[in-house]
């Protein structure tokens, strides 16, 4: 599919850079070719380089408009954290197969006429990420023009080289945000202004376009009318087809804009369908979203019709605590007859959105649509609060879309936010829906004081699993916690405590059913007599929290160090930061020690910024182990599939949580009697040895000196360990505990929580 030649300047809009189909991708209209799909979407390669990286798979895209993404991977889902550039107000993201690209609205229309697809695509992007920058190229015709923003680092007759950071591509996408606004009203896009003098901006390294596989074309045209039911110009309309979507080899998705009411395409015979979003660009704005489910393409010339007047369902759903809408999403999934299915999904802030209903299924392949939002408590509303709202439409139709929340639906959890150094920059995001939602999940960050208390209402039923995050320092997004899965019940109240001190390393955890849909990769396993090792630094002692490990951006830098001994002799060491490679062992039983050193330094993180935790067990080769369903212990990949490897060991190392009894949300303890509530175990899936005892010694001076605690054994592994600590102290903790099967661990956190004067 091809859009149609217009007699108007530009050239044609594009969108195939943003699929791919059985293995090969080919991309017409001057588009990059993208890497062919796995069976397992393709960002998990990253989880196979070894389990040690997995509590630091997290990495900041920057787009050229500004906006910002953090993107956190993990076994065979992908999810984004967008927190948007000032302005922004709606992003439109498509995805097929393991394609995914996100859009801002301002910049849509741009893609080919400008602005290159490979800016937006998510992979590339990750690919490209360096130092906080965005490495761009240039090309122009005559004398080199200023791009707003842009730094150029090297030019020639018609190419420079350059990059934005944060801060500079804000610049630029203020600067295309005006541009969209002169250019919607004439229908015109890439041509003018910033876009003169033929101007291309796309990602360093971007691949070149592929030709483009020849088909007998035939003429669509798209009658486009506006609100007062004249002729449109300046929205867009996108088309792919509904019949077997390999059978395109790339090529079946195009965007088009109306000019004077009309947007042509050259497109192969066969069943299509189309969304066209009109958008108003004014100081109000509105955004107005029309589906035509399906329609055929069989002679020469096709014309179908788009009228904007026919989007009359506004998308409305009042909560019953007043609130206000961080984003709220309308998603369709449109499975074709033969092939994957491909999914549009545009989300917005502070517009009002309008939804055309469907009364009629299509009779090719399959459409599920999705109505999400994140809506939040007023400004000043002490404890804040916040909904995280799901609706699945009825299977073939597309609803009305106004939505009912009654408090009997939702579930509440309290979520308490520790911090002790009180930050108004910090965030969270929660990610949420159905399975077929959660594969790439966008959602926007929401800031949060910390320490601080929120409650959190979340639609409840079996087929929703629910995923929060909190991020404590929004400018290199830096620090915080990321949780499992979690399903909820109506009317279910639970608490959650968030960077509750001591921090130290944690084991992936999965949570009942939940697990059983995302696969959770264990920690640390045995396949042979290779051993793999990834606990992650910094976590806190909520069950199904994980901390951000060795992240480390700008501000935040972050040190670690391992070594494994193999019956008292040292077979591997170095820096824990990168990840730790797989170990060969001796064939032979043997008795293994893990050493593990973590260390971040920066003015947010003060307490429990430093650990070391000694593990020792019994180790044997057990080539017939495997874990259940809902593990895996790797990812293997070919160059057509993958899939997950289950046949492996989990190792029995032991764990330790931490309650310190009367700690504020800043960390703090009153002084004098100190108590501690620990609890003793092994990793998921990792045995069940009895826990035999375990001993604690306190030091005022990071170290230097120390004193015992007194610990009294409570029965299944739970301690209490009582001291006395002065005022003004911070209170560096050393605990050791072992099991009946010869296994121990011994961990020592510096600074591990403080006491109040």
């Amino acid at each position: 599919m091809l859009p149609y030649p217009r007699r108007r300047p530009g050239r044609a809009l594009g969108i195939a850079a943003a699929l791919t189909v059985g293995g090969v991708l080919v991309c017409g209209s001057g588009l990059p070719a993208l890497a062919a799909p796995a069976a397992v979407s393709a960002h998990a390669v990253s989880a196979g380089m070894g389990p040690a990286r997995m509590g630091a798979d997290s990495r900041s895209v920057l787009l050229v408009t500004g906006d910002r993404l953090l993107v956190r991977s993990g076994g065979t889902r992908q999810a984004f954290a967008v927190l948007p550039a000032p302005g922004s107000r709606a992003l439109t993201t498509l995805r097929f197969g393991s394609q995914v690209m996100a859009i801002p609205t301002d910049a849509l229309p741009y893609l080919g006429r400008g602005l290159s697809p490979s800016l937006f695509q998510l992979s590339a992007l990750q690919r490209a990420a360096s130092g906080g920058r965005l490495p761009v190229r240039l090309t122009f015709s005559g004398r080199r023009p200023a791009i707003p923003g842009l730094t150029v680092t090297r030019s020639s007759a018609g190419a420079a080289a350059g990059y934005l950071t944060a801060a500079s591509a804000r610049k630029f996408g203020a600067a295309l945000a005006r541009q969209y606004r002169a250019d919607h009203s004439r229908g015109q896009f890439g041509s003018a202004g910033m876009f003169s003098h033929h101007v291309s901006i796309s990602l360093a390294g971007a691949p070149a376009p592929r030709p483009v596989p020849a088909f007998k074309m035939h003429t669509l045209t798209v009658h486009g009318t506006n609100l007062a039911g004249r002729p449109d110009t300046g929205d867009g309309v996108f088309l792919t087809s509904a019949d077997n979507v390999s059978r395109f080899v790339g090529v079946q998705g195009n965007v088009n804009y109306f000019y004077r009411g009309q947007a042509k395409f050259s497109v192969p015979a066969g069943h299509y369908w189309a969304i066209a979003t009109f958008f108003d660009p004014g100081p109000v704005g509105a955004l107005r979203m029309v589906v035509l489910p399906q329609f055929t393409v069989a002679g020469q010339h096709t014309s179908v019709h788009i009228a904007e007047k026919s989007a009359s369902s506004e998308v409305t759903i009042p909560s019953p605590r007043p609130a206000t809408s961080a984003q709220t999403s309308f998603e369709i999934v449109r499975g074709a007859r033969q092939g994957g299915p491909f999914s549009y999904t545009q989300s917005w802030s502070g517009l009002p959105a309008f939804v055309s209903p469907t009364t009629r299924k299509p009779s090719v392949g399959t459409l599920q649509t999705y109505t999400s939002a994140t809506l939040l408590s007023p400004d000043r509303v002490t404890p804040s609060y916040a909904y995280n709202l799901d609706f699945a439409g009825p299977a073939g139709l597309v609803p009305r879309q106004h939505f009912t929340v009654q408090p009997a639906d939702l579930a509440t959890v309290t979520e308490r936010y520790y911090q002790d150094v009180p930050t108004s920059n910090a965030g969270w995001v929660t990610f949420g829906g159905t399975v077929a939602q959660l594969a790439f999940e966008f959602q926007p960050v929401s800031f949060v004081r910390m320490p601080s208390e929120q409650t959190q209402y979340f639609s409840a039923s079996p087929g929703l699993l629910w995923q929060n995050q909190t991020i404590t320092n929004l400018n290199d997004f830096s620090g915080g916690d990321f949780d499992a899965f979690r399903a909820y019940a109506p009317g279910q109240h639970e608490t959650q405590d968030w960077n509750r001190y001591p921090l130290h390393p944690a084991p992936t955890t999965a949570l009942g059913g939940a697990a059983a849909v995302f696969p959770t990769q264990t920690s640390q396993f045995r396949i042979g007599n290779t051993l793999e090792l990834g606990l992650t630094p910094f976590s806190d002692n909520e069950f199904g929290h994980l901390g951000a490990g060795f992240l480390g951006n700008g501000s935040t830098h972050v040190s670690g160090s391992y070594e494994v001994d193999q019956n008292g002799v040292k077979i591997a060491h170095g820096n824990a930061v990168n990840g730790i490679p797989g170990i060969g062992l001796s064939p032979k039983p043997s008795v293994l020690r893990f050493v593990l050193g973590a260390s971040r330094a920066s003015s947010f993180f003060r307490l429990s910024a430093s650990s070391q935790t000694i593990w020792t067990w019994r180790s044997v080769r057990n080539t017939a182990a495997r874990v259940p369903p809902a593990w895996f212990c790797t990812i293997s990949f070919t160059p057509t599939s993958s899939r997950l490897i289950r046949q492996c060991a989990v190792q029995p190392l032991m764990t330790l949580d931490y309650a310190v009894e009367g700690l504020s949300l800043g960390g703090l303890a009153p002084s004098g009697a100190q108590v501690i509530d620990l609890s003793a175990g092994h990793v998921q899936l990792g045995g069940s040895a009895a826990i035999t005892g375990a001993t604690a010694q306190v030091s005022y001076n990071d170290g230097d000196s120390w004193q015992p605690a007194a610990v009294t054994a409570e029965g299944g592994g739970h301690f209490h360990v009582a001291y006395s600590a002065p005022g003004g102290v911070d209170v560096t903790l050393r605990v050791s505990a072992a099991d009946s099967a010869g296994g121990s661990i011994r961990e020592t956190i510096i600074r591990a929580y403080g006491v109040s004067l």
